[in-house]
């Protein structure tokens, strides 16, 4: 039952509001009592919430509002989904306990899926490592005010790296009260809480959320099967209190959670947002000591191995391009294309991206060119750089769908090096192509029903909180031409 308490000894909102999932009528929203961010055993008990949805900023027009329980088993967070609204409209919402009341956020119904729309504004973000920069990208993502942010993973990092400039409140991320710790510490930044209170989210997780390179049936070094087993739970059920997805997405018994899903709006844009972390394969080629080098050069070939696991392979082939949107957007966690580093004068390729699952990849991509839909586009995230081209099987052959890989809200980069050898390795693939991993920042997306502008928006310098974004160049793909135009 609820506690009934009146009144909290410090403001719970501390973490902010956010919201999620949009459909044509409704959406998640979320937020968590946290009057103590960084201790999770403060408040006992289920505590009620009251939630309000406004037509008008000032409150004035309520359009529906209710209860929900925070519960004590979930870090005290609520996640709320509301129906019953009108398609693509905007609507305000807040919340309140006792004598709280939280942030006003601002969401978005989608459009009826099939109706007329012609066009979106969206910004991808991915690779915010809290501890090495500031979030300055999240302001002007704020200050864009896009209708809907997609995240493509490394929401938060398990561990600071090294010179941090924001101290973490645990030395690492691993177990249920310091993966909360380490969200939490991520929602106090004011930008990210602007961004989130601006517009509806969609997410999808990569590797850090849990542990670098983690992947289904191996067991990193440090922990027996069972301490990961139950670290691996911890991280899922810490990301789920602090995201807003709905109810549907909490951990199972077993600790798995479902979070791949489609999101269309109107007969413009179907995004199929896909896992590529829990059910990969493990990296091929361990060494002596059980684990696989970064960068590797052997055989990866087999048919068995798989970056998405067959139950979400068979429901992308099922549901691709179903909706007939003019844009399909396959939105999940890396780089489609191959790049392919010189080691001692011998060619390795990453052991942790697609290059690493060939048979997987090549069928994403027979799938992908079956079915022959214009304003297809892959986007990823996790290299720490923007890159964007057309999409191949091999250098000679036309490009049949497009990439945009959308670079880091603060996670290095590798600069100078990393930016000529990669840069060299593109232009060798013979097509338009653009590449930056020496700055920081987040796409901002127009989409139109035969463009989509890409606009590449750059942070100059992560380490001063107050650095505001500017324009680094602006991406064109065109509908009917698959690369940069």
């Amino acid at each position: 039952m609820p506690s009934g308490r009146a009144c909290f000894d410090a403001y719970p909102f501390t973490l902010g509001v956010a919201s999620g999932d949009p459909l044509a009528d409704g959406f998640v929203l979320w937020t968590r009592l946290a009057p103590a961010p960084f201790e999770d055993d403060v408040l006992q008990g289920d505590i009620a919430v009251g939630w309000e949805v406004s037509e008008t900023e000032d409150f004035s027009r309520i359009a529906a509002s209710g209860r929900a329980l925070a519960r004590s088993a979930f870090a005290h967070s609520v996640h709320v989904e509301v129906g019953g609204l009108r398609p693509s409209r905007d609507y305000f919402y807040r919340f309140h306990t006792g004598d709280a009341v939280s942030p006003t956020g601002r969401t978005r119904t989608s459009p009826v899926i099939g109706s007329p729309l012609d066009q979106l504004r969206f910004a991808v973000a991915s690779c915010q490592s809290y501890s090495v920069g500031y979030y300055g990208a999240y302001r002007d993502m704020a200050e864009q005010a896009p209708d809907l942010i997609l995240h493509v993973g490394d929401y938060i990092y398990e561990t600071p790296w090294t010179m941090p400039v924001r101290r973490m409140p645990a030395p690492e991320a691993n177990n249920l009260k310091s993966y909360r710790a380490y969200h939490a510490a991520a929602k106090t930044d004011p930008h990210l809480q602007a961004a989130h209170a601006v517009a509806p989210w969609l997410v999808i997780w990569d590797d850090h959320e849990v542990v670098n390179d983690y992947r289904d049936g191996h067991t990193p070094e440090g922990h027996t099967a069972t301490s990961w087993a139950a670290r691996r739970c911890a991280a899922y059920q810490a990301y789920y209190e602090h995201m807003p997805i709905r109810r549907r997405s909490r951990p199972a018994h077993d600790g798995s959670m479902q979070l791949y899903q489609r999101a269309v709006f109107g007969d413009l844009a179907q995004f199929d947002l896909l896992d590529t972390r829990q059910y990969r394969s493990d990296h091929p080629c361990r060494g002596p000591d059980g684990e696989t080098p970064s960068w590797v050069t052997c055989d990866a070939s087999d048919p068995a191995r798989t970056m998405l696991g067959q139950t979400q392979e068979t429901w992308l082939g099922r549901g691709f391009g179903v909706s007939g949107a003019a844009w399909n957007f396959i939105t999940q966690t890396t780089q489609m294309t191959s790049y392919l580093r010189t080691i001692e004068g011998a060619p390795h390729y990453s052991s942790d991206r697609w290059t690493a699952y060939p048979a997987a990849r090549a069928r994403l991509f027979d799938l992908v060119k079956s079915r022959g839909l214009p304003g297809t586009v892959f986007l990823g995230g996790d290299i720490h750089a923007f890159y964007a081209s057309g999409l191949s099987d091999a250098a000679s052959s036309e490009p049949f769908a497009s990439e945009l890989v959308v670079g880091a809200i603060s996670s290095g980069g590798g600069g100078d090096a990393r930016h000529a050898a990669e840069s060299a390795f593109y232009q060798s693939l013979a097509q338009p192509f653009f590449f930056e991993n020496r700055r920081n920042g987040y796409l901002l997306c127009d989409l139109s029903r035969q463009c989509l502008d890409a606009n590449v928006r750059i942070v100059d310098n992560v380490l001063d909180p107050d650095a505001m974004a500017r324009s680094e160049q602006v991406l064109r793909l065109s509908r009917d031409r698959p690369g940069i135009t």
